[in-house]
Order: structure tokens, then C-alpha cells, then sequence
């Protein structure tokens, strides 16, 4: 048990120390944090300082209600510990089973009450950033004391949920307290999944106020097919990962046979993993066979399957993708940088298939189309993956194909 706790408190002052750190940041920043528009930084930033923030408080209101049920049952408390992160109560008196029983119980519903508080309290506040804050504050608190901790304790650690689930000593309140625990576990996994713990974020305020553009016409047309994928589009590509794919399962059932629908699902699950996944390939081939209307969306999906057959190491169908990724990437005058990595992709593919001269040329001009844009990182890479091609191939490469972008305009 003393090693335990010695090791609960090597972590809780690792959290206290990025509690600290995270503070100082926030209070340097504070106008610029509160300020429009909300983007992933501060995103990221309001959701770490709801746990290293706002756990700690969560913590003494946790420990602090055990307190005050102790005082209600006629006992006191001997020892009030406090270790920021963690903490417990050592109780003294005659308590009855049932006494038992509301103690234990009291300290979660100190953390639920407080998640709670912090969220209604915050809601209203003008700057999205203290928003989300409270509202993933309360998602922590929801967490902790529904998920974790009653499973760290049934787990054979001490903790409250033993003596609240101690069937022996408090049939009918244990028994009692099943349904509203699941009720609420219920209840927070299916607000979870709809992404009601979500905020959609982006870089500028004019994305901001054209994704709010978009969920008015939305909520306006709520049947129009297009305005509602530019909606789960939008929320996407806002963060709000959860909200679209609920949507997009909702657009799914009323629209079954709907290219662009599948290949947000596609995008949605790329966007979780990072990567194209065999489920993300179903629903891209499934869109590609139901048809896609503009040639950007032909180009995701083609790159994206051209992606997972290079990772695969199937490197003639990842050509076979790659190439109409291009084709489309060109008549949809897509954006430069794209086409320079459609270009790095199939080259690599060409490396694979050990066609030294066609991966060359690729590379070639996409270094090109990198340099034409002012993209020096970029231009350099190609530089370094170019020197590596000659030495893999073994021999000064020539190019002798033309640019595929020659014919029709610069890309």
C-alpha cells in the first residue's frame, strides 16, 4: 500500500509541475487566448487546463464532500489529505452501513456537482476558449467518476466504489444505486458519440464565420443534400470530429447510395487515424463506384487509395490512383501543394516499381511546383529525396518525360 501511494505521489507532482507550467503560459497569454478566433492551439491549450486545471480542484470538492457527509452522519475527520491530484479522508465515528455507503458516495457526487457547476457557470461566457474549457472540464469530471475510478477501485484498489457496491453490508442502496449509475453512463456515452462535448475551431475568423454561414443555411434546408455534406464538411474540418460523424450517419440512413456521403466516412475515419484504414477503403471504393460530382472530391479519394496501396507496398495500384489523382488534380485546378505531393507520392510508387526515370521526373516537378510557390522546406526535401533516388537507382538519372501539367495551363 506505502508503495502506492509513493507512486501516486511521484505522478501527482509530475501533473503539478505541468499545472504550474501551464499556468504561466495562460496567464502570458490571456488576451490572445480569450480573443477570436478559436483555433486548434487553443483548443488543445483550454483542453489541457481542464485536467491539469480543473482536476485539481475537482479533487478537495471530492475530498471535501466525503468531509461533509462525515459531519452529517455525526463523525469527524482526522486527517484531511490533499495531494493535488489525489487525495483522501480519514473518517471517525460510529457509522452505520448505510452511513458507510453515503460517505462513499458523497465524493462522487461532489465531483459530478462540481463538473456540473463549472460548466453551467461558463457557458455563457463570451470567448469560446473559457467555453470549452468548462465544457471539457465537466467531460473529465463525468469520466473520472462514472468510468475510472470505479473501475481503478473494482479493479482491487482501495476506493469508494467497494463500500458503494458492498452488496454484503448495503443490498438495497447498492442495488439502488445500478440503474442511475448506468442510467448516467448511458447518457454521457451517447451525448459523447453525438460530439455534445465538442467546439468547432478554426484559424481565421473568416473560416469561423463562414462555418457559422453554413450551419445557418443548413438549419434553414435541413433536407438540401448539399448543404448538409458542406455542414459535416464543415464540422470536420472544424475538429468536431463526433458531431460529423453523428450527422453523417443520420445523412448515411436517409441517403444510402450518396457518393460524397461515403467518402466522408472515409474522411472521417482518415481523420481519426491519421490514415487510410481497410474500413476508410470500403467506403472510398464504394463513393468512387456510386460517383463523385467534382473532380476535388475524385482527387481525395483517388490520393487517399493511392495512399494505402504504397503503404501497402502494392505499388501498381497505388499508380493506377495516383495517376487519376492527378488527372482530377489538374481539371480541378487544385491547390499547388497538393499536386506537388500527388506528384512525390507516385513517384515513390515508380521507385517501387523500380521505374528509376518516371519516379525521377516526378520528383522533379514537384520540386518545381514547391519552388513556384515560395515552398523552400519543401524544395529542399525534394532535393534530398531526389539524391536518394540516384543513389537507390545507382546511376545519374535523365529526365526524359515532359511535365503532366504542360498540356492545359500551369498547375
Amino acid at each position: 500500500m506505502s508503495a502506492i501511494i509513493g507512486l501516486f505521489n511521484i505522478f501527482a507532482l509530475i501533473y503539478i509541475f505541468r499545472s504550474v507550467q501551464l499556468s504561466i503560459r495562460i496567464v502570458k497569454e490571456w488576451r490572445q487566448l480569450i480573443a477570436p478566433p478559436f483555433n486548434r492551439y487553443k483548443k488543445h491549450l483550454a483542453e489541457q487546463a481542464s485536467f491539469f486545471i480543473a482536476v485539481p480542484i475537482g479533487v478537495f470538492f471530492h475530498e471535501f464532500s466525503h468531509a461533509v457527509a462525515t459531519w452529517l452522519s455525526g463523525g469527524k475527520i482526522v486527517e484531511f489529505g490533499y495531494r493535488v491530484f489525489w487525495g483522501y479522508v480519514v473518517p471517525q465515528g460510529s457509522f452505520s452501513p448505510l452511513q458507510d455507503w453515503f460517505i462513499s458516495l458523497a465524493g462522487t457526487l461532489g465531483s459530478l456537482i462540481f463538473g456540473l457547476a463549472i460548466w453551467l457557470i461558463l457557458k455563457a461566457h463570451p470567448a469560446k476558449t473559457i467555453r470549452y474549457f468548462g465544457l471539457r472540464a465537466f467531460r473529465y469530471q463525468l469520466f473520472f467518476s462514472l468510468i475510472y475510478y470505479p473501475v481503478f477501485t473494482l479493479l482491487g484498489f482501495l476506493g469508494d466504489w467497494r463500500t458503494i457496491y458492498g452488496f454484503d453490508a448495503t443490498p438495497l442502496a447498492s442495488a439502488a444505486t445500478v440503474p442511475f449509475h448506468l442510467g448516467l453512463l448511458l447518457l454521457f456515452w451517447w451525448q459523447d458519440r453525438r460530439g455534445w462535448f465538442e467546439m468547432v475551431g478554426y484559424e481565421s475568423t473568416a473560416d469561423q464565420a463562414n462555418f457559422e454561414t453554413v450551419a445557418a443555411d443548413t438549419s434553414l434546408a435541413p433536407y438540401d443534400q448539399q448543404r448538409q455534406l458542406q455542414y459535416i464538411d464543415a464540422l470536420r474540418r472544424g475538429g468536431a470530429i463526433n458531431r460529423a460523424r453523428y450527422q453523417l450517419n443520420l445523412f448515411i440512413k436517409q441517403n444510402p447510395d450518396s457518393g460524397e456521403g461515403h467518402l466522408q466516412l472515409a474522411a472521417l475515419d482518415i481523420a481519426k487515424k491519421s490514415q487510410p484504414s481497410p474500413k476508410a477503403i470500403k467506403h472510398l471504393q464504394r463513393a468512387l463506384e456510386l460517383g463523385l460530382s467534382n473532380h476535388a472530391a475524385l482527387t481525395y479519394a483517388h490520393q487517399m487509395m493511392g495512399r494505402y496501396f504504397l503503404e501497402l507496398g502494392n505499388a501498381d495500384s497505388a499508380v493506377v490512383h495516383l495517376s487519376q489523382a492527378i488527372d482530377h488534380s489538374r481539371q480541378s485546378q487544385a491547390d499547388k501543394r497538393q499536386t506537388a505531393q500527388l506528384l512525390h507520392m507516385r513517384g515513390q510508387a515508380y521507385r517501387r516499381q523500380r521505374q528509376f526515370e518516371l519516379a525521377y521526373a516526378d520528383i522533379t516537378f514537384a520540386g518545381e511546383i514547391a519552388q513556384s510557390i515560395g515552398e523552400n522546406g519543401l524544395v529542399t526535401f525534394y532535393q534530398n529525396e531526389l539524391h536518394l533516388l540516384e543513389q537507390h537507382a545507382g546511376y545519374k538519372i535523365k529526365i526524359t518525360a515532359s511535365s503532366p501539367f504542360d498540356e492545359g495551363g500551369d498547375v
